[in-house]
């Protein structure tokens, strides 16, 4: 078991989520950072197991049986039986070490992989917590002190090299894609949303990021829109004009006008970003969206491919 003695801000099983089902208006939810939570697995040679989404704060674990575990995303001060280690590599543990996962100082999510992931009964073929719902995951909720998650052990040995993850974070513009409103705002509003800073505000969570910037945007006409699809990364627009980042647990779909969607490759970098931080965003072409998707999955199938061999 891993017993909670500290359960962190807002810590969850996750795994890549419950696709297929939007339709039935269930959301896909899944690991915020699909990067770190990959690679995390990969350092484990595994895919898609359930791991522990921490945000902001770690948090504190014991571990009765013997396992090796990788702590990815965000980084934070970690330590076992009070000895640092760290991140991006394999950690071997023993029965009865502690693991204290303090707060992350850059970078808003971290990930806590297991050999063999946590023993979870999927929901619809995923173990990611649905947590409107209140199913999947933990019980369907965050953790909580005196939680027990079951994992079974192993004495694998796995190779402890410790990978590079800091050119999937760098600090650059959100690239965007014109939204199917674009054209419903205002010339000059489509400029102030691509030239103004906007500052994530404290009503940031999983299923969507408020942005505050000092020049509301306005529309041409005010159309009602029926409801329809939205999806991670959708930017929407409400009457007070200022933008809605939709985030893994996105509502399935929307009514409000759509100025942009975030490009799928930018998506781990939006993740890692929470309360406070300041977003500028970059318009791009549908080509080069593409482009940059493809080398994102190159670069993390590589690593993928050499850390499981």
């Amino acid at each position: 078991m891993l017993n909670v003695i500290k359960p962190g801000v807002f810590s969850m099983i996750q795994d890549l989520g419950r696709t297929g089902y939007q339709a039935h208006g269930i959301i896909k939810s899944g690991a915020m950072d699909t990067v770190a939570y990959r690679l995390g697995n990969a350092l484990l040679h595994q895919t898609n197991k359930p791991a522990l989404e921490m945000t902001l704060i770690g948090g504190e674990f014991l571990f009765t049986k013997p396992t090796t575990i990788a702590l990815t995303g965000g980084k934070m001060h970690a330590a076992v039986n009070g000895n640092v280690l760290k991140m991006n590599q394999a950690i071997a543990l023993k029965a009865n070490d502690r693991l204290t996962c303090g707060p992350i100082t850059s970078g808003t999510r971290s990930y806590l992989c297991i050999a063999g992931g946590f023993s979870i009964e999927p929901i619809l073929n995923s173990t990611s917590t649905y947590l409107k719902a209140g199913f999947g995951g933990f019980h369907g909720r965050a953790l909580q002190t005196r939680d027990e998650i079951p994992y079974e052990p192993t004495m694998r040995r796995f190779k402890t090299t410790q990978i590079y993850t800091e050119n999937f974070y760098e600090p650059r513009p959100i690239r965007i894609l014109k939204g199917t409103e674009w054209h419903h705002f205002t010339a000059l509003a489509q400029q102030y949303f691509l030239h103004q800073p906007y500052t994530i505000s404290l009503e940031a969570d999983r299923m969507g990021y408020r942005l505050d910037g000092e020049v509301p945007l306005e529309t041409t006409d005010s159309v009602q829109l029926l409801s329809e699809a939205v999806t991670f990364g959708t930017i929407q627009v409400p009457s007070t004009g200022q933008p809605i980042l939709l985030m893994a647990d996105h509502q399935t779909t929307g009514g409000y006008k759509k100025i942009a969607q975030v490009i799928a490759a930018d998506l781990p970098r939006l993740a890692q970003l929470g309360p406070k931080h300041t977003i500028t965003f970059e318009l791009v072409t549908l080509p080069q969206a593409e482009q940059a998707f493809i080398k994102l999955e190159q670069q993390v199938r590589l690593l993928e491919t050499l850390l499981k061999h």
